[in-house]
């Protein structure tokens, strides 16, 4: 769009114009997330700690010419900038997206509610991507500056949108609703969050309701009376689900099962589907069976979509799992305050394995329409039904918690978090679950600061939504029938096995591999149920390997042999996984010992051959692909003489992560899903995402005169005034010490900071001179999107997988 055209829109004043033709394809709010400087429009906004034109400067030196104000602004240092003046920057804004998404002609879906929002509308994206072209609200951009940003987003190649909407106060609806303009809708539920803002429910009902008034027809539960209610009362179409009530549009039983799944009935239009989702909480339930209705009403059919319901991924929540002191596990959710949300998170703390003990840290409770007795009896009947043995009450209403909770249950109350801090040490916080809930008004981060075992400033962040989600472009590639074996060997590659762990155990994988004993060990005795493969082990080990349901890998005569006389001594059932030698020549039994030993187990009582594999070298090389089909021939014949002999086919299993890709026809039963998963070491063009970022800080800024070095080795000789900054990461971290002296450059405030000198043993110096802002704690990406691990690997000269 024009300048010029914007100028019209926004009906604002010219202060400055430089260029009227200038395109513009970006709208930005926030500085710091700058990209494509030449054709951004920047708002500045003024809010209650920043305002907005303090920043156009700094932005007009980085390349941005466009700006819309409402203040004066000194022109001297910008003389080419298009600058227009308006009364108001946020209506501007919101003027802007109404405009444009007058432009578009196509189906939109608006959702709003008190919960689930950003969940339904993630979901709806990750199903109806199936038949659609789909574009979504980013994250939960559902305000009054968030949703002209997501309008915005709307190009002529999508035939689909999805926007969410969230309101706080009444008013904010009507300029919402004028920018979405939905087509059909989402109510999801009325709670108690935000209810200040309103005079009661039904005010806060009514103001939700008017996102939807000229949708076509609007989904929603019949079992949350009030939205019916409110729906009806303002004369829009509803299409209703129940997983009680037979009067509902559609019709919806669920049951739960031990494989990690829910599973529906679902009837509509006079027809029935099996649906089945990778989660069982009641939250996870509620917002797949608002994804199954509107699925139902616009197509008449969900068989195009099971297999995506089976693949909905988990979505990043404000809650955060962290290791915390004495083998605690802290669950963070110190951010909000309401019933809701507190039934999410006590709700997943279910699945966060066994602690001798559960403590809830929680604050005062506001923003409900409920007197304080009504709310705490409500919330002591959760806090009992998910088992805490520990309550710690921080605020001054929450004292009345204490009458209602069960008399086995520890209750401490404190006035203030400065209280609770001054009895921190009495509380004898050890291996424990921590949940620490509460509004962001009381500061609790600081108790979950002090909690958190911080050995290091160094973090590895792991993404499980970018994981799962690679997780279902690998299975877009799988035959029909194939199973997957999940690789967790290493700390699944330095991941966190069991957080892994039990996170793969809520997808589709059938199977998982660890490197040692011990490792299969750890993952049972945190409730992971999946069969684990051992890649090394002996007869030593057979006790652990029988307790705890462990499956060896055999890969010799003599290993065999250990493990028959073991058994045949101890008594029992082992399955074991034969390893055979088919060209890469590390493990595996050589084809003159097969023979053998297919004759020992045939003697065997209680050695059982669950499958028999093998190891491709080269998968990934198309220059090696004649040695690979050999490797795979080889394999081929090796498996036919054991089934024979053994008068079944044991599973089959060859191709790694590059092979599911480039050797479908060698899938066979099972395929072996490793460091790819990670999006690592693939091939391009298979829209994986990076699941690793590795972030540090920095310690200290220094300016460093000419003619001074830097580091050990005096390596780096400055020339000129130089600007450095000292991050909290060297080589005793991994980061590699020939990645030093200008071969490597992390991401500082989105810029390149190049390595200056030698890595020191866990310090690394870099070269911050043209990067404005740079202080004490200032994040830097070590790897992740941008630079990526296998940028990091290339400095170093080392293997990126």
């Amino acid at each position: 769009m024009k300048i010029s055209v914007i100028q019209d829109i926004v009906e604002g004043a010219w202060v400055q114009s430089s260029n009227p033709q200038r395109p513009i394809t970006n709208l930005l709010v926030d500085s710091r997330q700058l990209h494509s400087p030449a054709q951004t429009l920047f708002f500045a906004i003024k809010g209650l700690r920043q305002d907005g034109h303090q920043f156009i400067e700094e932005l007009y030196h980085q390349g941005v010419r466009a700006f819309i104000v409402t203040g004066d602004v000194a022109l001297s240092n910008l003389r080419e900038a298009d600058i227009i003046r308006v009364k108001d920057s946020i209506k501007a804004l919101q003027d802007i997206a109404r405009y444009y998404r007058s432009q578009f002609d196509i189906p939109v879906i608006g959702i709003t509610g008190s919960n689930g929002k950003t969940i339904v509308k993630e979901w709806l994206y990750h199903l109806l991507q199936v038949k659609w072209q789909v574009i979504a609200t980013p994250k939960s951009y559902n305000s009054q500056i968030g949703v002209p940003l997501s309008v915005w987003q709307l190009t002529r190649s999508c035939n689909l949108a999805l926007f969410e909407a969230g309101i706080s106060m009444p008013g904010e609806m009507e300029r919402l609703q004028a920018m979405i303009r939905p087509t059909l809708g989402i109510f999801t539920n009325l709670g108690t969050a935000h209810a200040e803002g309103f005079v009661d429910e039904e005010q806060k009902a009514d103001e939700k309701a008017q996102l939807f008034r000229d949708c076509r027809i609007v989904v929603c539960c019949l079992d949350h009376p009030l939205v019916n209610k409110t729906l009806q009362k303002a004369g829009i179409a509803t299409w209703t689900w129940s997983l009680h009530d037979d009067a509902a549009d559609v019709r919806i039983e669920k049951r739960l099962s031990g494989d990690g799944f829910s599973h529906f009935s679902v009837s509509g239009f006079g027809n029935s589907f099996e649906v089945s989702i990778p989660f069982y909480d009641d939250a996870s339930i509620e917002n797949a069976c608002h994804c199954i209705a509107l699925i139902l009403m616009m197509e008449n059919d969900l068989t195009p979509f099971l297999q995506a319901f089976k693949t909905l991924p988990p979505i990043e929540m404000r809650l955060e799992i962290r290791t915390g002191i004495n083998h605690c596990l802290i669950m963070n959710d110190a951010y909000s305050a309401d019933l809701e949300s507190l039934a999410v998170a006590l709700s997943f703390s279910r699945q966060q394995g066994i602690y001798a003990r559960k403590t809830c840290i929680l604050s005062d409770i506001h923003q409900q329409a409920l007197t304080p007795d009504e709310l705490y009896q409500r919330v002591a009947t959760l806090l009992d039904e998910h088992a805490f043995d520990r309550v710690l009450a921080i605020g001054d209403e929450i004292k009345h918690l204490s009458r209602f909770l069960n008399r086995e249950t520890e209750f401490h109350f404190f006035p203030s978090v400065d209280a609770f801090q001054s009895h921190f040490a009495d509380l004898n916080f050890e291996n424990e679950l921590i949940l620490i809930k509460g509004a962001r008004s009381y500061g609790l981060e600081v108790i979950a600061n002090r909690l958190e075992l911080r050995q290091h400033h160094t973090v590895l962040e792991i993404n499980l939504a970018a994981l799962a989600r690679n997780l279902k472009v690998f299975e877009t590639f799988l035959n029909p029938g194939v199973k997957i074996m999940a690789m967790v060997k290493a700390a699944a590659y330095g991941s966190g096995s069991v957080e892994i762990a039990r996170f793969l155990s809520s997808r589709n994988i059938d199977y998982l591999a660890v490197a040692y004993a011990d490792e299969g060990v750890e993952l049972r005795r945190n409730g992971i149920k999946l069969p684990i493969m051992v890649l090394n082990s002996d007869a030593s080990q057979l006790p652990l390997l029988l307790n705890y349901d462990l499956e060896p890998e055999v890969f010799s005569l003599d290993q065999l042999k250990t493990m028959y006389e073991g058994i045949e001594t101890m008594g029992g059932e082992l399955d074991i996984h034969l390893k055979v030698e088919t060209g890469m020549y590390r493990l595996g039994f050589d084809e003159e010992d097969l023979f053998e030993a297919i004759k020992l187990i045939e003697t065997s009582a209680g050695l059982r051959v669950k499958s028999v594999f093998s190891h491709l070298a080269v998968s990934e090389s198309r220059d090696e692909d004649p040695f690979t089909r050999k490797q795979i021939s080889w394999y081929l014949d090796i498996c036919e003489m054991i089934g024979t002999r053994l008068g079944q086919m044991p599973i089959r299993h060859i191709v790694n992560s590059n092979g599911i890709v480039r050797h479908p026809d060698a899938q066979f039963d099972m395929v072996r899903l490793g460091i790819g998963m990670y999006g690592i070491g693939m091939p391009a063009g298979m829209d994986l995402e990076r699941v690793h970022t590795l972030k540090t800080f920095v310690a200290q800024v220094k300016e460093v005169p000419p003619g001074a070095t830097i580091g050990y080795g005096r390596r780096e000789k400055v020339l000129q005034k130089t600007r450095i900054a000292t991050l909290g990461i060297g080589y005793a971290d991994g980061l590699i010490r020939k990645a030093g002296n200008r071969r490597y450059a992390v991401v500082i405030e989105g810029k390149l900071a190049p390595i200056v000198g030698n890595i020191c043993m866990d310090m690394t110096m870099v070269d911050i001179t043209d990067i404005p802002g740079v202080s004490v704690k200032t994040p830097a990406i070590i790897f992740g999107e941008d630079p990526t691990i296998e940028q990091l690997a290339m400095a170093g000269e080392t293997m990126a997988r």
